[in-house]
């Protein structure tokens, strides 16, 4: 089971992976997590900084999470990656080719993963030295969520929000698995 938790920065979704981990119901899973935290660690810039670089190798990050990982949770997907992706080319941050590789990647996993969760921003944002703090930018990301839920649902992918605390998420999240 592939299972993806989605949403701008500063939502909560590492938070709410580091608070699967401890689910003993999640043990045979894999924990995919910091994609573009770890693109930043190599000194490249992310979020409304983000470059064609930055772009192509997180989009090759969720490829090789695809591959690697039969039974994963991550924080971020394709979803994520395309949505940022066509932010950054909007604004003539990458170029159009750029676009177009996330735009196949993404066409190519979005349906591979069996749940996608969605967290909308339910408080300020929490800076950490390495998210973006811009609510502008995030509002942007956000509204580009909504657009992309609305399109997936035309194809009969469901997106499933989740909110509250941390642990009524972990709840959420447990009974869809088990649900199905």
């Amino acid at each position: 089971m592939r299972i993806a938790i989605s949403g701008a920065q500063s939502v909560g979704k590492t938070t709410l992976i580091n608070a699967l981990r401890s689910e003993k119901k999640l043990k045979d899973f894999t924990f995919c997590t910091e994609v573009t935290r770890r693109v930043s660690s190599y000194g490249l810039p992310i979020n409304e900084e983000g470059t064609d670089i930055t772009q192509r190798l997180i989009m090759q990050e969720h490829i090789v999470n695809y591959f690697m990982n039969d039974n994963m949770i991550c924080d971020r997907c394709a979803l994520d990656g395309i949505i940022y992706t066509e932010h950054l080319w909007s604004n003539q941050k990458v170029k159009w080719d750029t676009f177009v590789y996330a735009s196949h990647i993404y066409e190519k996993l979005i349906y591979s993963y069996d749940l996608i969760f969605y967290i909308a921003p339910e408080f300020e944002i929490a800076d950490d030295g390495v998210r973006s703090v811009d609510k502008d930018f995030r509002d942007k990301i956000v509204n580009s969520f909504d657009l992309y839920i609305e399109k997936l649902k035309e194809h009969n992918i469901e997106v499933i929000n989740i909110s509250g605390s941390v642990r009524e998420r972990v709840e959420q999240v447990l009974q869809r698995i088990e649900w199905g």
